[in-house]
């Protein structure tokens, strides 16, 4: 039998892997599969996707195959990620599905699958699906017992909900600038408007949804988003905020026009939910920088540390009732809201930060513990997971300490670096962390110096 799911859902080109057949099948594997498990109860399963152009074939393709086993269908048609993921939720539905490829290139699109509480599909249930997705086993219901489908709005609940967790007369007393960039994404339907709401001065750039995204790569790194830094700093905003294609991420650039990492405004987060909350367990990647542990340290908290992925933070926080968790590439997940990374969220988060601390954003940032990261990666043909083990060994040998969790991380006194297969993509990506930028980029190079040791193997 094949492998259908990678870390959270599956992937592919649109019309060459992700196909209107695939997403059928896919519809109606999850439709069985919830059949067999509640064959008594009439079931319903919230269906959203992002601004793909090949979005509404297979949001209609997979609607489909629920309605042939007999499932209801709650159709939010655009939506965020995490706005999908709340909808699961609000609507007390028995599970979900987002077409998305999050930020992936226009081409492509994919599938995920959600639990009745917005968290991603448990594994053995996964397993399941794949199993009656190859077989073909699939429960089709008579034709008088055929789901029916209904469209419903998930924005403005999703925006009320995430206003009734800020101070907003806080923010409406500072008025913060803040200049938006949603690339064309599902966040254009919320984000602006939020933030408008919030009380803030918004300009929005690239916030018309269109699939093709023509103005930026949806991916928001600091590569992309060069232009977009000028635009912030030239507009004298107060920061900048810039999403992924389907809005469960969110970036920030300072009045300077500098480009802020996910670790630090994750941070941010950290550091004022531990001190609001006097403490409590923040849940966080072995990608993810050491500010963290600094943090849970001077107030009071704990840090978990997991492999990478939203999943398994969101899965980490629901088992051990965490307060906050996120991951390096700024994703921030606040589990008494949405069971996975929440863009929106985050900023109007932030936002409260900032309008509470009557400081410059930069000001909030220098703030923090200061530690320095450089990251790269390799693009590589073959078993990138046994090179990445090889690594291990030689590392190993070597008298490194290291730590084995998510790839290769090995420790020093100020610092570390992580070796990693990217679980989406044929790269191993390289992640350098000390106390001085000179000491980090020492640390990368030797973790480039052991791949090539182990590509050379």
């Amino acid at each position: 039998m094949g492998k259908l799911f990678g870390t959270f859902g599956v992937r592919g080109i649109a019309n060459e892997k992700i196909t209107p057949e695939f997403a059928l099948k896919i519809g109606m594997a999850f439709g069985t599969l919830l059949k067999r498990e509640q064959p008594d109860k009439g079931l319903w399963v919230v269906v959203g996707r992002d601004t793909r152009v090949s979005g509404e074939m297979l949001k209609n393709a997979l609607i489909s195959g629920l309605l042939s086993v007999g499932i209801n269908v709650i159709d939010v048609d655009i939506a965020p990620t995490p706005a999908i993921q709340f909808a699961c939720r609000y609507f007390g539905v028995d599970g979900g599905a987002v077409i998305t490829a999050s930020h992936n290139p226009p081409e492509y699109n994919g599938i995920k699958l959600l639990e009745p509480n917005g968290l991603g599909l448990k594994k053995e249930r996964e397993a399941i699906v794949e199993d009656l997705f190859f077989k073909e086993e699939f429960d089709r219901a008579e034709w008088n017992e055929i789901g029916r489908l209904e469209k419903r709005d998930i924005i403005r609940p999703y925006i009320d909900a995430i206003k009734s967790k800020v101070d907003v007369e806080a923010i409406k007393k500072r008025k913060p600038f803040v200049v938006v960039d949603t690339s064309n994404g599902a966040g254009s339907l919320v984000l602006p408007y939020l933030l408008r709401e919030l009380g803030c001065k918004v300009v929005s750039v690239n916030a018309h949804p269109d699939g093709h995204f023509p103005a930026r790569n949806p991916e928001p790194n600091e590569e992309n988003l060069q232009g977009f830094m000028k635009i912030v700093k030239a507009l004298g905003a107060d920061f900048g905020v810039a999403q992924d294609g389907d809005a469960d991420r969110s970036v920030f650039i300072d009045e300077n026009g500098n480009f802020i990492q996910g670790d630090k405004t994750f941070a941010l987060v950290v550091k004022a939910m531990l001190q609001e909350h006097g403490g409590g367990l923040v849940v966080t990647t072995i990608a993810t920088s050491h500010i963290i542990d600094e943090l849970a340290k001077q107030y009071n908290g704990k840090v978990l540390k997991t492999k990478v992925g939203d999943l398994i933070v969101s899965r980490a926080l629901l088992e051990h009732n965490g307060l906050v968790g996120g991951e390096e590439n700024g994703g921030v997940i606040f589990p008494d809201h949405v069971l996975g990374r929440d863009g929106a969220m985050t900023v109007a988060k932030i936002v409260e930060i900032f309008a509470k601390s009557g400081k410059k954003f930069s000001e909030l940032i220098n703030e923090l513990p200061k530690f320095y990261q450089v990251k790269t990666k390799r693009h590589i043909e073959g078993d990138r997971y046994a090179i990445v083990e090889k690594v291990a060994k030689i590392a190993e040998r070597k008298g490194f300490r290291i730590d084995t969790t998510d790839g290769t991380k090995i420790l020093f006194d100020d610092g570390w670096v992580l070796v990693r297969a990217s679980g989406t993509e044929p790269i191993i990506r390289i992640f350098a962390e000390a106390r001085s930028e000179e000491k980090a980029k020492e640390y990368l190079n030797l973790g480039l110096s052991l791949l090539d040791e182990a590509l050379k193997d």
